[in-house]
């Protein structure tokens, strides 16, 4: 037995003994994976039914989330309230998240590649009806003739072997619209297309620009966002969000838009959520499996380093079970000091600590996923610093956060300056972004794309 298959053994064998009667609950982070129990353990953000929308009146919709922070697991909860694997939206999912063809060609033009989407959502689509049919055959009942005749010159086009995307003979946008004309006529209210997984590709890994360059073709066909009886839903980086609005021919005012953003309560609750389910509802805390005074922190410490990202927060769970299997003595159960901080050791090796952000205009900062909201004076004091490249002589800040070095104490900034830390900081009392010089100033580490005073 090698030392990693010794190792799981040794955790499966305390995930049982505590009470983990459904396996590790921090062992898989990709919601693809997790679709038999997502709906247990999936924590609405804030806009879930927006997203959803309503079939009856279907319209195209933007999410935007940072990497990690749970695009898919929208996606995957949609597709499970549609057909063909749900009934509670009455709409047929159509999952589209492979762009192979549009990265073989460079040449394409635009009008070449919206063909080449529109050709692989078809084929997509017709796979969505033939596993309703095979599911739901009833649902073929009020099928007119004329319309089984399009089903059939649709599968002919688009599911043959020898179909070349966007050949010049096949005329997509037309097929489009009537292969939506011959849902609606299956009894259902519209098409969701889902567009999922546009940053996970080679190509546009790391890469938002080339995010948007795949998505314009479809972004930039107003009548194709707004065809009755369809709706897109756009699964995209936060990162491609000000590029998205750079883009002219992009109608941003005509498509609607969600954030997914996590704050500290929402991961609790993710937290919460996972543990009751793995645990058949035994254990609500990793509190519980933990020495003092360690069971008193353990929960607040994992949610406050996962900066605002599920992914995270899972990893660093993982992490830290592994660590207490590994180190582990005897018949010992309870989670150590020293696992946590050998996990939390390994988990900075992995995730530097995420850039500083400040909003030049609104008072308000990002860390990583995480939005943090400041009051105008919080703002001011880190903008300036923002502005003086991450570092201020105190007299200088002073002036430039008060517009005044009079009557502004020492304990007003003291204050002032750990109310902001309680904020942007995992740690307050251990700060990592916001550092005093003492007798000199103040300065901001890790901190994005500095400006020039």
């Amino acid at each position: 037995m090698t030392t990693g298959e010794a190792l799981s053994q040794k955790l499966e064998q305390w995930l049982q003994a505590v009470g983990f009667v459904k396996g590790n609950p921090f062992a898989t982070i990709n919601a693809e994976d997790e679709r038999a129990f997502l709906p247990e353990c999936f924590v609405d953000t804030g806009h879930y039914f927006s997203i959803l929308g309503d079939p009856q009146k279907p319209q195209t919709t933007l999410v935007l989330a940072p990497r990690g922070c749970g695009k898919t697991a929208y996606r995957v909860m949609l597709e499970q309230q549609c057909y063909p694997q749900g009934a509670l939206v009455n709409a047929l999912a159509v999952p589209y998240l492979t762009f192979d063809p549009l990265f073989e060609d460079q040449s394409l033009t635009l009008r070449e590649r919206l063909h080449c989407h529109l050709s692989a959502i078809l084929r997509q689509g017709l796979q969505a009806i033939a596993d309703t049919t095979a599911r739901y055959p009833e649902i073929l009942r009020h099928v007119t003739p004329t319309q089984l005749q399009t089903l059939s010159s649709l599968q002919q086009r688009y599911t043959s072997s020898s179909t070349v995307p966007g050949s010049p003979a096949q005329q997509p946008l037309e097929d489009f619209t009537a292969f939506v004309r011959l849902v609606q006529g299956m009894g259902l209210d519209s098409v969701y297309v889902l567009v999922d997984r546009l940053d996970e590709q080679p190509e546009t890994a790391d890469d938002p620009q080339a995010v948007i360059d795949l998505i314009l073709p479809l972004l930039a066909h107003l009548p194709l966002m707004e065809l009755p009886g369809a709706a897109f839903k756009f699964f995209l980086p936060l990162t491609a969000e000000m590029l998205l609005q750079g883009a002219s021919k992009v109608r941003l005012d005509r498509l609607r838009r969600y954030w997914v953003e996590w704050d500290e309560a929402l991961l609790s609750q993710l937290l919460e959520k996972r543990l009751i389910i793995f645990s058949e509802g035994h254990i609500k805390s990793l509190g519980q499996l933990a020495f003092s005074p360690l069971s008193e922190t353990i929960d607040r410490d994992l949610i406050q380093w996962a900066n605002g990202s599920p992914r995270q927060l899972l990893h660093l769970g993982e992490l830290l079970l592994l660590e207490h299997a590994r180190t582990m003595q005897g018949d010992t159960l309870l989670l150590t000091q020293e696992a946590w901080e050998g996990a939390f050791t390994h988990f900075q090796r992995e995730f530097p600590p995420p850039r500083l952000r400040i909003d030049p205009l609104l008072p308000r900062a990002r860390i990583g996923a995480r939005l943090i909201e400041l009051t105008p004076l919080e703002h001011k004091f880190l903008l300036a610093l923002h502005q003086s490249r991450g570092w201020c002589e105190k007299e200088a800040l002073i002036l430039k956060v008060w517009d005044t070095t009079e009557g502004v104490t020492d304990q007003a900034v003291s204050r002032l300056v750990r109310r902001i830390r309680e904020k942007i900081e995992p740690l307050p009392g251990a700060p990592i972004y916001l550092l005093t010089e003492h007798n000199q100033g103040f300065r901001l580490e890790y901190l994005e794309e500095p400006q020039a005073p």
